[in-house]
């Protein structure tokens, strides 16, 4: 099955498991620590039970990698496929379990060691977020409408996760934010897809995990807009590696953006 072939598959099915797995969840969870302090509800669960079943129908050869997977089985996964899933079933699962409405689901299709396929699905505002290598970016199907940006960081609104970063560049953006506005919604996932159809300009973000950042990596370069790790090295390195993230909605901003982060 072809790249196109597959998202539009996707398109259909990752909103109807999410709309009715999530639905009956929503804010009636229980929640239990995982080993690095996060949580997991039945709703993650059961999420990836059904989305890993329904990508063996699509593609019976190609492996999942999940969040909810040891880290041993992950790393497994990475070194002996020439194409896996990755696949985050509940992004934002602390807003899900305390019913904050601002939570996704991301997944993420690695072929030859590249980013060929991702979808990010907000389920609250039905609005799906996808590409493919050579698709563009797509909102709900069809292509995603253009939004002016703004030229200047200090007219920018930015997803910025302050509780990671490194303590200096936090001490620089509290004595002298560039941006006109900053946020955080909980979800990176969400954030990157945000980014990639221009409704912020700037991103931020001390480290993220392999399947926070895998689905918005390919978002944003379809949308045109650019990420690197520190050193303007790329995000994506097909590893279970955490990276910082800074991007932003075009090269414009993009160069303002690390031009200020690392001055």
């Amino acid at each position: 099955m072809t790249e196109q072939a597959l998202l539009n598959s996707l398109e259909t099915l990752i909103p109807r498991i999410s709309d009715r797995v999530l639905g009956e969840f929503f804010n009636r969870t229980q929640a239990s620590l995982k080993q690095d302090g996060s949580i997991v509800t039945e709703a993650d669960l059961a999420m990836q039970q059904e989305i890993e079943h329904e990508l063996q129908s699509l593609s019976a050869q190609t492996p999942l990698l999940g969040e909810e997977m040891t880290p041993q089985q992950q790393l497994d996964i990475i070194e002996n496929s020439e194409a896996y899933w990755c696949l985050d079933p509940l992004d934002g699962t602390n807003n899900f379990h305390h019913g904050v409405p601002l939570f996704s689901v991301s997944l993420a299709l690695i072929a030859q060691g590249e980013l060929a396929l991702a979808l990010v699905y907000d389920p609250i505002r039905k609005e799906l977020f996808s590409a493919t290598r050579d698709s563009g970016l797509r909102i709900n199907g069809r292509a995603a409408p253009t939004i002016p940006q703004p030229e200047q960081l200090s007219r920018c609104l930015a997803s910025v996760d302050l509780k990671r970063l490194p303590p200096d560049r936090r001490d620089k953006l509290c004595r002298s934010m560039p941006f006109k506005s900053q946020r955080n919604i909980g979800t990176c996932a969400l954030e990157w897809a945000w980014l990639a159809a221009g409704r912020c300009q700037l991103l931020l973000h001390g480290g993220e995990k392999f399947w926070d950042y895998a689905a918005g990596c390919l978002l944003l370069q379809q949308a045109g807009g650019l990420s690197s790790s520190d050193g303007e090295q790329p995000i994506f390195n097909n590893s279970l590696q955490a990276r910082p993230v800074i991007a932003a909605s075009n090269e414009t901003l993009y160069r303002q953006w690390v031009d200020f982060l690392v001055d």
